[in-house]
Parts: C-alpha cells; sequence; structure tokens
C-alpha cells in the first residue's frame, strides 16, 4: 500500500510549519500527503511550496477561503487523478507505481458548521456509488466527533453531529482505522475548567481496503 498522511497544519506561511511537514515526510517515508487549513493566500501558493516538497506534484483547491485543502504526491512513486473537488473534500485515484494497484483516497476537511457539514456526508455518500469495488479510503478533519468517548474536558453538545457522522459512516459500512498515542487531536488551548479535547481526525476505510 502507500504511505500516506493528513495534517491539518492550521496555517503553512511560518518556517516552523514548514519545515514540520518536510520532517514528517522524511521522517515516515509518505509518498501521499493532504494538508489541511494551510491559510496561504493563493497568490502565495507557488511561494509556499518553494519550502517544502519541491519535486512533488501539487493539487489545490481555493474554491473556499485559504486554501482549505492541498494535496501533494511523490510523483517518482505514485501518479494521482484527481476525480472531484468539493468544498470539503478532494477525491483522487492513486496508483502505486511500483506495484501497479490503485486505490481511492478522500482527503477531507468537515466545515465547523452542523449545517454545512450536511454537504460533506452527502458528498461522501454520492461517492459510494463510484467505489463499490475499490479499496477507499478517508481521512482528514472531519470536524465532529464519533461518540462521547472522543471528547474530554468541559461540556459540549455533540449530540446531532455525532448521529449524522454515524449514520454516514454506518451506511457505507466504513471501518474506523486504530490509532497510536493520545486519542485526541484538538485542544482548544484553553486551561482549568474551560479545557477541551477532541478527536476530529481520523481515518476510514472500505472492507476493499482491507481485503488487498
Amino acid at each position: 500500500m502507500i504511505k500516506l498522511a493528513a495534517w491539518n497544519v492550521r496555517g503553512l506561511n511560518s518556517v516552523g510549519h514548514q519545515e514540520a511537514v518536510v520532517q514528517l515526510v522524511r521522517e515516515h517515508g509518505i509518498q501521499f500527503l493532504g494538508l489541511i487549513e494551510t491559510r496561504v493566500g493563493q497568490v502565495n501558493v507557488q511561494r509556499t511550496r518553494a519550502h517544502l516538497l519541491r519535486n512533488w506534484s501539487w493539487f489545490d483547491d481555493y474554491t473556499g477561503p485559504g486554501g482549505r485543502i492541498w494535496i501533494a504526491w511523490n510523483s517518482l512513486e505514485v501518479g494521482v487523478e484527481v476525480l472531484r473537488v468539493e468544498t470539503q473534500l478532494i477525491h483522487c485515484q492513486v496508483t502505486n507505481k511500483r506495484t501497479h494497484t490503485d486505490c481511492l483516497i478522500t482527503v477531507v476537511y468537515g466545515e465547523c458548521s452542523l449545517i454545512l457539514r450536511r454537504e460533506l456526508w452527502a458528498g461522501i455518500l454520492s461517492l459510494a456509488d463510484e467505489v463499490p469495488e475499490e479499496p477507499w479510503l478517508l481521512l482528514g478533519d472531519f470536524n465532529t466527533v464519533l461518540d462521547s468517548s472522543e471528547v474530554y474536558g468541559r461540556a459540549a453538545n455533540t449530540g446531532a453531529s455525532m448521529e449524522e457522522f454515524r449514520a454516514t459512516i454506518a451506511a457505507l459500512d466504513l471501518v474506523h482505522l486504530p490509532c497510536t498515542g493520545c486519542p485526541f487531536t484538538w485542544h482548544n488551548c484553553s486551561e482549568g475548567s474551560r479545557s477541551l479535547l477532541k478527536r476530529l481526525d481520523r481515518m476510514v476505510v472500505n472492507e476493499m481496503w482491507l481485503v488487498k
């Protein structure tokens, strides 16, 4: 399979964040990368990428503000064909050039709004008709949790959001890949009684991904 990652970098304009991306790729041998919430203005895209993975191929979507999702890949090792672009996802077919095998990868960055995230769920459900026999992985920041165990800290009203997320996952028979380390991927940067942690980032796959 392909070595891949997605990261909500919360801005790529600083040298420190750019160096962290390069280090991530080098340390883990990443071949396909989703970068979320880049906050890079469209006029600064080329200048920013000059400090990143210079020999890689890139695709971005600026239909939304601030370059919500970028994808990058090592074109010596993998080929990428972008199949669909929406405000909250980029869906593509990825080919491992060494093994000549294909898979489908969807990089996700969900909106903060419950109402707007319904467009994401609808988009994911519509993709399912296109991938019945293909290994499919969805990864990124879904901006919601799956259940209350993925929230730690002060109370948060996540009931309706959790139900809609679970319903989407169940409708497609998707499986959550296990993770190691801290189970929470987001913190509100507050302390004491106001502190709140959530697991907003994850990878989910279909059965074909597990089989192959």
